[in-house]
């Protein structure tokens, strides 16, 4: 994944299901201050009724034209390695981890213009929803050819009969092979997933442990592939928990994060 080049995490469907679900969840105090940022951009649209997923994959669009935002979008903790290290994982905050505290404040200071706060908070909305695909915080490098594979971008599949790569798999294949309107997936984790959870402990922690914990799927679950790349059934049972899991919790903790970000204090209303 240290290529700009890399499959885009989660696709448009992933990016619009997390910013709904937190979209939903968000106090009206904060839902408030996001139609102000928003309405700043296009003062002629109807903000009341503009939803968060419409700007849950800026930061991809972004990058297309900005090479130098590519590494915001991932963190290559190495796969044999358990732990989130900054100083060899994040080097100058090049990297979702840092991205996301950085955009976070930028987000809470009512000092900043309205241009660069309301460019936080697209960053924001697209990068923790990023730091939950498990693709995205971690790398496996071949030690004899002593390349990496770009988060799974390098890795052939086929999935359910289509030649693929195993990020891409990730970003989209799971996804749409479930339920192919992004909004019904939405209305499925509502039903199925949310329901009769306790949900008070699962929307904390903090970038790094997400990381982590996206890092630790990835080894236990995404690299989990047959040696002749041909997965189906029996790899989408197993990974389609996790994409709901993922998919869900960066969901709440984005609504945790905006919230934090937009509340009032002495010198930001």
């Amino acid at each position: 994944m240290t290529l700009p080049t890399q499959v885009l995490a989660w696709g448009q469907e992933g990016h619009s299901i997390v910013a709904e679900i937190a979209q939903r969840r968000l106090d009206e105090s904060s839902l408030a201050k996001i139609r102000a940022l928003l309405a700043a951009e296009a003062p002629a649209v109807d903000h009341p009724a503009v939803a968060l997923s419409s700007i849950a994959s800026w930061a991809d669009d972004y990058r297309a034209t900005h090479s130098d935002t590519a590494s915001w979008h991932f963190v290559d903790i190495p796969d044999d390695r358990s732990t989130y290290d900054p100083d060899v994982d994040c080097k100058s905050g090049a990297c979702v981890v840092d991205a996301i505290a950085r955009f976070k404040s930028v987000l809470a200071d009512c000092s900043k213009p309205a241009a660069d706060r309301l460019q936080a908070l697209k960053f924001v909305v697209h990068f923790v929803g990023d730091i939950h695909q498990p693709l995205h915080a971690t790398d496996r490098w071949d030690a004899y050819t002593g390349k990496d594979d770009q988060g799974g971008n390098l890795v052939p599949v086929t999935f359910f009969g289509q030649a693929t790569n195993l990020h891409a798999v990730w970003d989209t294949g799971l996804i749409m092979h479930t339920v192919y309107d992004w909004g019904a997936y939405v209305v499925r984790l509502e039903t199925n997933w949310f329901q009769g959870r306790e949900l008070s402990g699962l929307a904390g922690g903090s970038p790094e442990d997400w990381a982590a914990d996206s890092h630790r799927l990835a080894h236990e679950v995404a690299y989990d592939i047959p040696d002749d790349g041909v997965i189906g059934v029996k790899y989408l049972a197993k990974a389609q928990p996790v994409v709901d899991r993922q998919l869900a919790l960066a969901g709440i903790r984005l609504a945790r994060v905006l919230e934090e970000a937009l509340a009032p204090t002495p010198s930001c209303k």
